[in-house]
């Protein structure tokens, strides 16, 4: 494997002579398969990796038992090798961060923690801005330039496009085209809450979907790949360098079915919640689903049920919930809800139910009432969601008075209910509207 020029002669640290002659031989080559010494093949390989201010993040030496000649008084073949800088650190929570981190510099968890801290809530891996990493460069000259070999100066995806729809008294929705390594692009919405006071970040946990919700425009794109936990979390940190500011909570309402992708959620998910970093609370994290009820166990045993669990249930009827949502055809309303009852939710907590309003398909009373029956015995919250078009859905939004009059329909039979305000629908930004079509063809 070709190492590159800036290799030769690395300037090492924490090797013994012998080691560093070793490793001035073997980078002098090239990265190429050379002949030492059994000896210092011994001694070289005995850590099984060099720190120095030239190494890049892999640059091991093989165990002496992989070395042939090794303490045979033989002249041994030993081979650098070089790995990409990473990218992926936003998936890592502190304590694999650390576990990563401290083979290639060592030092302990004030260190650790502070250069996470910096990481997660810039997006940027600068240890050199670390006051305590400065600290340890001054005793130890080089570290610095190990690290900033180890991985890429950017940790977060690319935004290739923002789209934003001003409201007066609301804030402005920003829609972020996230760009990824393979070509791909994801979704992410920056919503603005309390007249703009503070944040929602809305991320995606897939590139399109499975599901086949009728009312989604996200289901037309079918499901491309499932997205990594540094590529969940990297929106979340697109979306904090785009606004200069940390969101105040962060929904798996995008493109995706996140219990379709329940691992790298649940490693998201303990990044955002972890505290070294961008800690957020489990309270201020939502993840909603068309009901993947198979999923809800695991949930609990990810620790998932520590953060709020929505509902997309768009009818309380069976069959009508049946041709708007295939989920319903493999579990149906009577499974959903007697997996709800059982789920752990907590003390005081409450499922949140999204409904979205469909003009003559399920905004009638009649369909309130339905709900209102189903709900029996659920602490619930019903989010109210009227209808956001897109090109050939072949539904429409109720007209303002029908959703009023479902609301007040809800609340007259004790529920709690709110109506969550249009937002960012000019641009493709509203609930439903993520995924251009153009990502299925990329």
């Amino acid at each position: 494997m070709q190492v590159p020029p800036r290799l030769t002669s690395p300037r090492l640290y924490h090797l013994t002579p012998v080691e560093s002659r070793w490793a001035d031989n073997a980078f002098s080559e090239q990265g190429r398969s050379v002949h030492v010494d059994a000896a210092d093949a011994e001694v070289a390989t005995s850590s099984g990796l060099i720190i120095g201010k030239h190494v890049p993040p892999a640059a091991r030496l093989h165990r002496r038992s992989d070395c042939p000649g090794a303490g045979s008084g033989q002249p041994a073949r030993v081979t650098a090798l070089t790995t990409p800088l990473r990218s992926d650190l936003a998936g890592l929570n502190c304590r694999r961060f650390s576990d990563w981190l401290r083979p290639l510099v060592g030092h302990g968890p004030r260190q650790h923690r502070a250069l996470y801290k910096a990481l997660m809530t810039t997006g940027r891996w600068a240890p050199e801005a670390v006051e305590e990493w400065r600290e340890v460069e001054s005793v130890r000259p080089g570290t610095l330039a190990t690290l900033a070999a180890v991985a890429a100066a950017v940790q977060h995806p690319p935004v290739v496009e923002s789209l934003t729809a001003h409201e007066p008294g609301v804030g402005t929705t920003t829609k972020l085209v996230i760009g990824l390594a393979d070509g791909r692009r994801a979704e992410a919405v920056i919503i603005p809450m309390r007249g703009g006071r503070h944040a929602t970040v809305c991320v995606s946990s897939q590139v399109g979907c499975k599901m086949g919700c009728t009312f989604c425009h996200t289901a037309r794109l079918g499901l491309v790949r499932n997205l990594t936990a540094a590529e969940i979390v990297g929106q979340v940190l697109a979306a904090t360098a785009h606004v200069g500011a940390r969101p105040r909570n962060v929904v798996f309402m995008g493109m995706g079915e996140p219990l379709d992708n329940l691992d790298a959620v649940a490693e998201a998910v303990a990044v955002l919640t972890d505290q070294v970093g961008l800690g957020l609370a489990p309270r201020h994290v939502t993840i909603s689903t068309v009901g993947r009820v198979d999923q809800f166990a695991r949930m609990a045993e990810l620790r998932l049920d520590r953060v709020n669990l929505a509902v997309s249930l768009g009818s309380a009827d069976d069959a009508v919930r049946s041709r708007l949502m295939p989920v319903n055809r493999s579990h149906d309303l009577a499974a959903l809800k007697a997996a709800l009852l059982a789920y752990p939710l907590g003390r005081g907590r409450r499922v949140l139910i999204g409904y979205v309003l469909l003009a003559g398909v399920n905004d009638a009373l009649a369909d309130a009432d339905r709900l209102a029956d189903w709900l029996v015995g659920l602490p619930a919250l019903v989010n109210l969601i009227p209808f956001n078009d897109f090109a050939g859905s072949g539904f429409r939004s109720p007209e303002p008075a029908a959703v009023e009059a479902f609301r007040a329909r809800l609340d007259a039979r004790g529920l709690a209910v709110r109506l969550r305000m249009t937002k960012g629908d000019e641009v493709m930004a509203a609930c439903g509207q993520l995924g251009d079509p153009a990502l299925r063809r990329r």
